[in-house]
């Protein structure tokens, strides 16, 4: 029996320092990064742009034409008015002279206006069927407007998306040129010396021919981006990426 309960406390007393010695796991915790979109700067950027995309000559000759279907509306909704004559009669009765010639005729009354109203038969129809035409032109006008400020707020939007990635596309291949430009000048120093052979310095400069090309292409694109910016916004994209 002494035994067993000897056994019995060591195991206890085991069991005990196992569970105070053994370490929690924990979850580490992730670590979010914010993407280049939620840059208040970035964003301040894309919004100035749509404000300067949406006041482009596009969307002021889309508001013109939406001006001009409220002045149709206008138009057709008067077109009554052309049934209304209206005219005057001058003559000896209208003058006086009538009444000063013979002073027994002073009673005697001439109308001084005529006005008349003739509706064809046919606009009872026409007519209001043109004002129904010219609301919704007016509408259609509207809605095109709306279509074309969404158009361009996407087109300045995925520009300035390429501006941004060809940007750094560019960056990159500048320093991946400046390091082929180094290593093409080591190899030419150890060429002048003797310390490498031909074939070595052939492939260091046409490595740096390479990327020299694909630098130029690059800057190429970017500044066609740039135009096709500037070209919507009719400013030049530095003055809006100073404002941030």
């Amino acid at each position: 029996m002494k035994r067993i309960f000897l056994f019995s406390c060591s195991a206890l007393l085991s069991l005990s320092m196992y569970a105070q010695t053994k370490t929690p796991h924990v979850k580490p915790q992730s670590q979010t990064k914010t993407p280049p979109s939620a840059n208040p700067s970035n964003n301040a950027i894309r919004e100035r742009l749509v404000e300067l995309a949406l006041d482009n000559p596009q969307m002021r000759i889309a508001g013109y034409q939406k001006d001009k279907t409220n002045y149709e509306v206008t138009k057709a909704s008067a077109s009554w008015l052309n049934y209304v004559t209206a005219s005057m009669n001058i003559n000896e009765v209208t003058t006086g002279a009538y009444k000063a010639n013979n002073p027994d005729r002073a009673n005697i009354y001439y109308p001084l206006w005529n006005i008349g109203i003739n509706v064809p038969l046919g606009s009872l129809i026409s007519k209001p069927a043109d004002v129904k035409i010219a609301r919704k032109n007016r509408a259609i006008a509207t809605e095109e407007k709306e279509v074309l400020a969404r158009l361009i707020k996407r087109q300045i939007l995925s520009l300035y998306e390429d501006y941004l990635n060809k940007a750094d596309l560019l960056n990159i291949q500048t320093e991946m040129a400046e390091d082929e430009a180094a290593n093409l000048q080591t190899v030419e120093e150890k060429f002048s010396s003797g310390g490498v052979g031909y074939q070595e310095y052939s492939t260091a400069s046409k490595s740096y021919s390479e990327q020299l090309f694909k630098q130029k292409v690059l800057q190429r694109d970017l500044n066609v981006v740039k135009l096709q910016i500037e070209e919507i916004i009719g400013v030049r994209l530095e003055e809006v990426l100073l404002q941030k």
